[in-house]
């Protein structure tokens, strides 16, 4: 995964996009900042925070992919590499903030 590219994609969300990350070694993919946010109008996945990237990422199983592609409009797809999904509606980052200092927090306390 390329730190900066996530990084410069995140800043850049405007609460419409979720980019999704395979993790190999995992066999999950994951979303960063506001991405992992915007999973959580479709899904409840697991929430940690990424030290390396300094915003949240959520851990989504590839199973759970299926309830992204009846939430979501799917974008782009590179099998075992990357999703890019569209919200029908955009969110408003309110609540951002709280929710990411939370899942901060959480990770911090779990260290």
């Amino acid at each position: 995964m390329d730190i900066e590219k996530i990084k410069q994609l995140e800043s850049e969300n405007k609460g419409k996009t979720v980019h999704l990350y395979y993790d190999e070694m995992a066999g999950l993919y994951l979303a960063f900042g506001m991405s992992a946010f915007c999973t959580t109008v479709v899904l409840n996945p697991f929430i940690s925070y990424s030290e390396s990237l300094q915003m949240p990422v959520a851990l989504i199983n590839p199973s759970q992919i299926l309830f992204l592609r009846q939430g979501l409009t799917k974008e782009e797809f590179i099998p075992k590499s990357y999703y890019r999904f569209s919200l029908r509606q955009s969110i408003s980052d309110f609540g951002y903030s709280k929710w990411a200092e939370e899942a901060r927090a959480a990770h911090e306390r779990n260290s």
